[in-house]
């Protein structure tokens, strides 16, 4: 009898499966696989980089940066590029922010993974879910071993599935639903270290310092599209396009030479480059219309969905890493405290109602989002005021609050982050909305070509980190805080000033808990007197 059986082992269940044991080192875990490791280091999976968040959980959950860094090359941000006929427009850091973020050959991360955990779980490798049932209150897990076609029943107090977009246990219970977005992938991993010094040049005027620009997560901008860059090692580097199949025909991009056409009519300056350095093609792949999402992910009944076998907006911004992340750590203080014979049902109330926030704001943010691309600056303000909610208010929570949320079954401090999560989302939607109205749009303001991010920003943004449980309400006067920054944001963008002049002058550290934002309703002069000479 497991304490856990996990579907799945790829990084959500072999992350979920650490954690575990990280946290109780005497829990009965097993993992079914449909396959065996070693994997080849270039898997067929897409997901090759983390964000803040992803760092933060490799981080402070798991306790896995120095690993990471001996392993891995350090993620310099995002940068973005929108290329014009002869010049480009340019978005990123000069310096590395403070969590360590990295990329990644998806195959070695999660054979080093396996490595991890191969002498503390169960593995039953090569053999292939095929259902279970709920008898006196144990799952019976039915299983086929790919091998030799034999079947066996294992039985586990917790079932999670982790096994990706086969969504096995949200299809059984009919979960699963199509969102809104007609997003499809196609991506290809090349032989060499793509430079994008070398097709994008420093100009005179460009303010980038950096020697490291190659290592960001770099986007090119599209209407409609926005083509990855992932360097993932020395000589491996990921390319990926994700486009709106509203704006664009997915037979036009459904073989490489489909694709090589299709980057030579919209992004010539990067086909042009691999062209000439002749990098090898070591695969090409396809993913279509993968947004979908399962009405809840934690159920009463002791199972529960981790990852994409949950929902998945887009990758823009690499937040599946993010999903997982929260996921597996609210996911493992209801085991242990299940264990220890708590009751855990408004815990389970509270750990839907988290995650279903955080995806109604990724909603939020990929609706109706490819198609306004069109303008650099709308590009701009839109990444910055998704880091406005992403870095103050989400991040701060996954540091400070996530795991000390689902300690206890009282849900008073659980549910005032909830309130404060659901506040910095409202004002978020709102920002969203102006982002999106002709006010916006026509607002005659046009940014900066090269807009330059300042890396201590997110010290600003999270002043605080891994808050102990003892003093956790020390959270809530820096959630206040972000709370009114987002409504600064939001009279600033909405008086039609330049943000990116918000932000270049350092307004984010000016900002404190006795900040009121009524104060600049209306009034756009009076916040640039009282948080702009404080850069």
């Amino acid at each position: 009898m497991y304490d856990v059986l996990i579907i799945g082992a790829g990084f959500a269940g072999l992350t979920l499966a650490y954690q575990l044991r990280k946290k109780s080192s005497d829990l009965r875990i097993a993992i079914v696989h449909d396959s065996s490791f070693p994997l080849d280091d270039i898997s067929d999976k897409v997901g090759e980089s983390f964000n803040e968040i992803g760092a933060v959980y490799f981080d402070q959950m798991l306790g896995l940066k120095e690993f990471m860094k001996e392993r891995y090359p350090r993620k310099l941000g995002m940068r973005f590029f929108k290329i014009n006929e002869s010049s480009y427009q340019e978005m990123g850091y000069n310096n590395f922010t403070p969590n360590h973020a990295f990329h990644f050959e998806r195959g070695k991360l999660e054979n080093d993974l396996f490595d991890l955990v191969k002498d503390k779980v169960d593995f039953y490798l090569n053999h292939k879910y095929l259902d279970f049932e709920t008898v006196d209150g144990e799952k019976h897990v039915h299983v086929l071993d790919r091998n030799d076609k034999s079947s066996r029943t294992l039985k586990a107090h917790w079932l999670v599935d982790a096994a990706g977009l086969k969504k096995l246990l949200a299809r059984k219970f009919d979960l699963t639903h199509r969102l809104p977005l007609n997003h499809s992938s196609v991506w290809f991993r090349v032989g060499g270290g793509v430079n994008v010094d070398d097709f994008l040049p420093l100009t005179s005027d460009n303010p980038f310092t950096t020697e490291n620009r190659s290592w960001s997560s770099i986007h090119l901008e599209g209407v409609g599209y926005w083509v990855w860059i992932l360097r993932l090692s020395e000589n491996v580097t990921s390319v990926g396009i994700i486009f709106d199949e509203n704006m664009y025909e997915f037979q036009d991009l459904a073989t490489w030479e489909k694709t090589k056409l299709w980057l030579r009519d919209n992004v010539r300056v990067l086909m042009d480059y691999l062209d000439e350095e002749q990098f090898p093609i070591m695969d090409f792949r396809i993913l279509r219309r993968f947004a979908t999402q399962s009405d809840y992910w934690v159920s009463d009944e002791r199972w529960a969905l981790v990852g994409d076998a949950y929902g998945i907006w887009d990758p823009y911004y690499s937040n599946g890493f993010d999903l997982i992340g929260m996921q597996n750590t609210i996911l493992t203080e209801l085991i242990l405290a299940e264990r220890a014979g708590q009751e855990i049902h408004q815990r389970i109330q509270g750990a839907n109602r988290f995650i279903s926030d955080v995806m109604r704001g990724f909603a939020a943010t990929f609706t109706d989002f490819y198609s306004r691309k069109d303008r650099w600056y709308y590009i701009c303000s839109k990444y910055n005021v998704d880091m406005a909610v992403y870095f103050p208010i989400l991040a701060t929570i996954v540091h400070n609050s996530l795991e000390s949320m689902f300690v206890d079954e009282d849900p008073v401090f659980r549910d005032r982050v909830l309130f404060y999560l659901e506040e910095g989302g409202g004002i978020y939607f709102q920002l969203i909305q102006l982002l999106a109205s002709d006010e916006f749009k026509n607002n005659g303001v046009d940014g900066y070509d090269y807009m330059p991010l300042n890396a201590d920003t997110y010290h600003a943004f999270v002043p605080e980190m891994d808050i102990p449980y003892h003093e956790k309400e020390r959270v809530f006067p820096i959630l206040e805080k972000n709370c009114n920054l987002l409504w600064c944001v939001f009279h600033y963008l909405k008086s039609g000033r330049n943000y990116m002049d918000f932000i270049k002058n350092g307004a984010y550290f000016a900002i404190t808990e006795q900040t009121d934002p009524e104060r600049y309703r209306d009034n756009p002069d009076q916040l640039e007197a009282d948080l702009f000479h404080s850069a």
